[in-house]
């Protein structure tokens, strides 16, 4: 019985097996930071993380960027918490949910 013929790819034919651009997850070098809603008490050393400009000490943003770690109260306050870095962020952060173009959108998406 002879064998079944399959059918070749042409030479250089390209397949395009990547999702469709809506599906796709944007790599690390192409966002400028994530973001995390904190809205328990921050406690760090064995101390209350308390807002310099308001005293707010709960309801924070968790901002990622550049290899700092931000936080900003829900009055718009940001201050950098060198106790904290990158490493426990991605330990810490869930899956992201939605990506934005701005930082006020995502802002917006997180009711800030």
């Amino acid at each position: 019985m002879p064998e079944p013929v399959m059918p070749q790819a042409a030479p250089g034919c390209e397949v395009d097996d990547f999702l469709p651009p809506d599906l796709r997850v944007p790599s690390h070098d192409q966002v400028d930071g994530r973001m995390m809603p904190w809205p328990q008490p921050l406690t760090l050393d064995g101390e209350m993380v308390c807002c310099a400009g308001c005293g707010a000490y709960r309801d924070w943003l968790v901002i990622s960027t550049r290899d700092e770690i931000w936080l900003r109260c829900r009055t718009g306050h940001q201050q950098r918490e060198t106790r904290l870095d990158t490493a426990w962020y991605n330990r810490t952060a869930g899956p992201a949910d939605a990506t934005h173009a701005t930082f006020e959108d995502c802002l917006r998406h997180l009711g800030h």
